[in-house]
């Protein structure tokens, strides 16, 4: 206090003014306020964007900003969407076919986020199918402060391949920023689920506990990796689980085209009968943004 008492006066000296009369408020925004009469000589703000405003008079004098980096929000935007398709074909010695497809889109606000997927599988193998599968999950995040939000995610899959018919879940939870920089993110989600599927001529209901991480590193200002996977083990049966693992990398060629790579792994600890327990697909393609 003795030290803003001096600062006062040194400003009063200064300006040739009468001494001011100091008004000090602690709050979200205003600081400290100086004022002479009616006009306001200085003002010191603090909030969440600038840490420091200047003004003399009406006209601002100096204009400090800086954001504490663990205030940093993404801004609202509008929807953002990028779609991404790749396709192996070979004939000869062996008969290959492998398609795949992906939409992601995306909305982010300061309070909401948006995110959407779908995305299919097909392929041959010597004229025999190997893959076949459709898959879309929607989830809304409320975001509660810098790290903390809540969540309600919506999944459903169809997968020829391993006599699944569907399986459909929703799952509430929270989730939380271990990392949140403008460079990567690392967010961590833990809920209840609610799953219902028809596998091996078999339909089913069940609960379900869904962990799931997802981490994105911004490499450089062309490259991303992002690697994310859910673990969702059966309550009453901790040893019937489903594990989804993604890895990717993607490089962009021009501000709307990039070139993408993915390694998926769908783990299915009980398969139906006669089917593997793991679903690996290495798939290389083009993505657009728009």
């Amino acid at each position: 206090m003795k030290r803003f008492k001096i600062i006062i006066a040194l400003l009063a000296a200064l300006t040739g003014l009468p001494a001011a009369r100091a008004a000090a408020d602690t709050g979200t925004k205003t600081i400290v306020t100086i004022r002479q009469g009616t006009n306001v000589i200085t003002t010191i703000i603090q909030g969440t964007n600038a840490v420091v405003t200047i003004q003399q008079g009406t006209n601002p004098v100096a204009t400090v900003v800086q954001e504490p980096k663990s205030a940093i929000k993404p801004p609202p935007t509008g929807w953002q969407s990028t779609a991404a398709a790749g396709l192996t074909y070979t004939r000869g010695n062996s008969d290959i076919l492998l398609f795949t497809a992906k939409i992601q889109s995306q909305k982010k606000d300061l309070l909401n986020e948006w995110l959407l997927e779908a995305d299919a599988t097909y392929g041959e193998n010597d004229s025999v199918n190997n893959a076949d599968s459709l898959h879309g999950s929607a989830q809304y995040n409320r975001i509660f402060s810098d790290r903390f939000y809540g969540f309600d995610n919506a999944d459903a899959l169809h997968d020829g391949i391993q006599n699944l018919k569907y399986r459909a879940s929703m799952s509430p939870g929270v989730g939380y920023y271990f990392i949140k920089d403008k460079s990567s993110d690392l967010v961590g989600e833990i809920g209840p689920s609610g799953v219902a599927e028809d596998r091996g001529d078999m339909t089913d209901y069940f609960l379900s506990l869904r962990i799931a991480e997802h981490y994105d590193q911004k490499l450089s200002d062309t490259t991303k990796l992002w690697e994310k996977a859910e673990f969702i083990p059966e309550v009453k049966d901790l040893d019937d689980y489903i594990m989804n693992v993604e890895v990717g990398v993607e490089t962009a060629i021009t501000k709307r085209v990039s070139l993408q790579l993915t390694l998926d792994d769908a783990y299915v600890n009980r398969p139906a009968p006669g089917r593997k327990s793991s679903d690996i697909k290495l798939v290389s393609g083009i993505a657009y943004k728009f």
